[in-house]
């Protein structure tokens, strides 16, 4: 009898009851001062989320941060836990329903583990701000007891030579530091002197087609006359320096003899952003155009329109990548040098001394920008694909051990 007894209330306390108890006992707490007893009873038989803190350099409003970090939170959304973004643009936050907190105090309070959510945190030039965050989160992460775990996150193919800041590498040997999974497979002898558990998976936002549910092209383009009369659209996305200001001078020589090529300038940082890093066009015409980075959607959906990006940064042409536009890395970094090189296509990476006239040469043929796509391996695309859901995989199980002991 005890035991049906016990049943009938467990049905009867399902989450929509007890919100029903809640809002009835609140009504008349007015009236009833002892059911005030009962309404902080009622609540505390509400259940609650786990939490989960996002720690990451997303104070910056920039396109690959701020994608890696909404993804992130949506996929801990779907596992039913509460993630927290650390310093998240708020307007980004509200827009995908996901809370953030300027305190990494308030970030770790009460948080069953952080995650750091992707980053080129294993490169070797880093600058200051950068130090200091590792520095605050190494002190705030012993203090509050909070395990961390780096996620997808990467350098530039140095692996164990490559040498980090002081406070990098105390965060990485300290306690607090779990076990950690890599975007590079050079990248694991490095985590594996620091005494920690690694896995490697090929980068996380090349689940971005299937994550973010926008198709991607097709794989090849074929050579024939429809083609090459078709209207031709180019993202540029290259750095502020007195050499990429004379390609963007060629670039609109090229663009007033050839209106068949539309040549769209990318700012990768939000419009809030005071980072002035990215070059933009002198005058925009109707084939020369500005794209500047409002959220991670609306931007992928216009990678997905273009013929070929052109960039120095890594994860804008990562995700255009992954959506079926070929990428070249124009005097990037060692992170999108080593990227290209992973999957077998150094033949996209130019070098500084190209900028002055290779680049600007490639760019006025249609030809070879409508080619270049037939130049990647999209198989080998397709497997690191597939491969790189393991960084998920790999939270999906922390979530789920975690859970086991949460309460």
């Amino acid at each position: 009898m005890g035991n049906r007894s016990k049943l009938v209330t467990q049905k009867f306390i399902t989450q929509s009851n007890i919100h029903f108890l809640f809002y009835l006992l609140l009504l008349t707490s007015y009236f009833l001062p002892l059911t005030s007893y009962l309404l902080l009873i009622t609540y505390s038989l509400l259940p609650k989320k786990m939490k989960i803190a996002i720690w990451g350099s997303y104070n910056y409003g920039n396109y690959g941060d701020d994608i890696m970090a909404v993804q992130f939170a949506k996929y801990l959304k779907s596992l039913n836990v509460e993630p927290v973004v650390y310093r998240l643009d708020k307007r980004l936050a509200q827009r995908y329903q996901i809370q953030t907190t300027e305190s990494l105090n308030e970030l770790l309070n009460n948080a069953e583990f952080c995650i750091i959510g992707g980053g080129g945190f294993l490169v070797e030039n880093f600058s200051a701000p950068f130090e200091e965050d590792f520095r605050q989160l190494h002190k705030a992460s012993i203090e509050k007891n909070c395990p961390v775990y780096p996620i997808s996150i990467g350098g530039e193919g140095l692996g164990e030579n490559a040498s980090l800041s002081y406070w990098r590498r105390e965060f990485f040997e300290g306690d607090m530091c779990q076990s950690c999974s890599v975007r590079l497979e050079s990248d694991k002898a490095l985590f594996k002197n620091f005494g920690k558990q690694v896995f490697y998976y090929p980068d996380v936002l090349l689940s971005v087609s299937e994550f973010w549910k926008i198709p991607r092209q097709s794989k090849q383009i074929h050579n024939n006359k429809k083609n090459q009369k078709k209207i031709i659209n180019v993202g540029i996305n290259i750095p502020n320096t007195l050499q990429c200001k004379l390609l963007a001078f060629q670039i609109s020589i090229i663009a007033s003899i050839r209106k068949d090529i539309i040549f769209h300038f990318i700012k990768t940082y939000l419009p809030s952003s005071s980072i002035n890093s990215e070059l933009r066009p002198k005058q925009l015409s109707s084939n020369i155009k500005y794209h500047v980075y409002s959220e991670p959607q609306s931007t992928l959906e216009f990678l997905a329109t273009l013929d070929l990006v052109v960039s120095y940064k890594l994860h804008l042409g990562l995700t255009a990548l992954v959506l079926g536009v070929p990428f070249y890395s124009l005097g990037g970094s060692g992170k999108a040098t080593a990227f290209l090189s992973s999957i077998g296509a150094d033949f996209a990476v130019w070098k500084t001394v190209d900028k002055r006239f290779k680049v600007a040469a490639f760019l006025s043929n249609p030809e070879n920008i409508l080619q270049a796509k037939n130049k990647f391996n999209f198989t080998i695309i397709d497997k690191l694909t597939v491969n790189s859901r393991g960084h998920l995989e790999l939270l999906n199980q922390l979530v789920k051990n975690a859970s086991s002991s949460f309460r």
